[in-house]
């Protein structure tokens, strides 16, 4: 059986990562999101852009471009310090991901 704590502490992340998207990258849409135990995955996309989140005690970034897979971390290096998930870290890579979105 799950723990109430658990499930929470996934839930969190994948809400912080949706109200993020909600107010920074409105076009985006979830096209998946699940839980189990710790871990916790979302997939959002917009015309031929995706981005997947997942983690559990650390969480990565995934974007793909025409179906292209690209790596947060080789846009900026700065997030390998910053793979703990906790809010800040989460926070801290979405803004990154929001610049790397909005350059393309």
């Amino acid at each position: 059986m799950e723990s109430s704590m658990v499930k929470s502490f996934a839930n969190s992340n994948l809400k912080i990562i949706k109200d993020f998207f909600k107010n920074n990258l409105i076009d985006y849409e979830v096209i998946t999101e699940s839980t189990h135990g710790p871990y916790w995955y979302i997939k959002l996309s917009k015309d031929d852009i995706a981005v997947s989140i997942s983690g559990d005690i650390g969480f990565s970034i995934e974007i793909f471009i025409n179906k292209s897979k690209y790596e947060l971390w080789q846009y900026d290096k700065s997030i390998n310090g910053k793979i703990k998930t906790n809010n800040e870290n989460i926070l801290y890579q979405l803004n990154v991901l929001k610049l790397f979105l909005m350059d393309l």
